[in-house]
């Protein structure tokens, strides 16, 4: 079996990021110190189900290559306001995918691309 148990979202500078996160998807977020390393968990809907933190630490290269996180939302426009807003970049406009929903990314302030989902509306 194979399956996701933690994402972490690299930083250089974990106060910032905190920041633009939290500003991005309007969330309360704080930092959390596990065995020296500085980390910020986001909130989880399921305990058991996968988790996303923002980490930071010399072996962490924020970058836009490589494996790229997906999250799902539920409100596109306001996510890619607040990104723009809080000084990040959009890196693909809105998309959409027929019978699947949309899609965009944006690039935040260290330059890691995030995609963003939207299922389509019921």
């Amino acid at each position: 079996m194979v399956s996701i148990s933690i994402v972490e979202i690299p930083s250089r500078r974990l106060e910032r990021a905190l920041a633009f996160y939290a500003r991005v998807f309007a969330l309360e977020l704080e930092i959390t110190e596990i065995d020296d390393q500085r980390m910020v968990f986001f909130p989880q809907d399921d305990p058991e189900g996968p988790g996303i933190a923002i980490t930071e630490g010399d072996d962490y290269a924020p970058s836009g290559e490589g494996v790229r996180l997906y999250l799902t939302v539920d409100d596109m426009e306001g996510i890619l306001a607040r990104v723009v807003d809080a000084g990040g970049e959009i890196a693909a406009e809105i998309d959409v995918v027929e019978g699947w929903g949309r899609y965009a990314a944006f690039r935040d302030l260290e330059g890691t691309v995030i995609g963003i989902t939207q299922p389509p509306a019921d």
